[in-house]
């Protein structure tokens, strides 16, 4: 090469571009070998926080989760003395059950007793009622008449003193009235003949 060509540069102009030439090409090879190690750097970092953050994250979903049922357990939870006074009032409400249902028994074993009582009278009556009348066939001074027709007495009523319609005669209630207007003949009043 020629070095007609070139324009010589002074000698101090020529250091002063050899030196700002260094220090570009220094500026561009310090940029290069930082920026990689600095750019890598700075990503890792971001990675870094958010790993942390994902993690704080997926912490603060547990807690929130804990936290809510924590409160529904609260929620749920029964107050001691509302649960003392709701146990009293059911073993109060137990107690007048089984009274109820002690009642209920009580009434029900009445019932039948009633029942039967009435059955068993019913059919007493309805035999007495259907069974043709019993005249003594007997001597008057049988015992075992006697006997039989004695409850058959005593549960009778009492005929009604009914006044007599003629002044004349005496009155049915001084006992002179006969064993039929009565109605029941005594074993001593059946040998009596009847006078028609």
């Amino acid at each position: 090469m020629d070095e007609e060509n070139f324009l010589p540069l002074p000698q101090w102009l020529r250091h002063a571009l050899i030196g700002v030439g260094l220090f570009l090409a220094g500026a561009v090879l310090a940029f290069g070998y930082s920026y990689r190690p600095l750019h890598g750097a700075m990503l890792w970092q971001v990675d870094q926080l958010e790993a942390r953050l994902d993690e704080r994250n997926r912490e603060n979903v547990r807690l929130s989760d804990s936290l809510a049922k924590q409160k529904s357990n609260e929620a749920t939870r029964i107050d001691p003395d509302t649960l003392a006074q709701v146990e009293r009032e059911l073993d109060q409400t137990k107690r007048v059950l089984n009274q109820a249902e002690k009642d209920l028994k009580r009434a029900e074993r009445k019932r039948k007793e009633s029942t039967s009582s009435a059955t068993k009278w019913r059919k007493r009556y309805e035999e007495l009622r259907d069974a043709p009348p019993v005249i003594a066939d007997t001597a008057p001074g049988s015992i075992e008449d006697h006997d039989s027709i004695a409850p058959l007495l005593e549960a009778a009523p009492a005929a009604p003193a009914v006044p007599s319609r003629d002044p004349g005669k005496p009155s049915a209630s001084d006992g002179s009235q006969r064993p039929f207007e009565r109605g029941i003949l005594l074993p001593s009043e059946t040998a009596e003949p009847r006078t028609p």
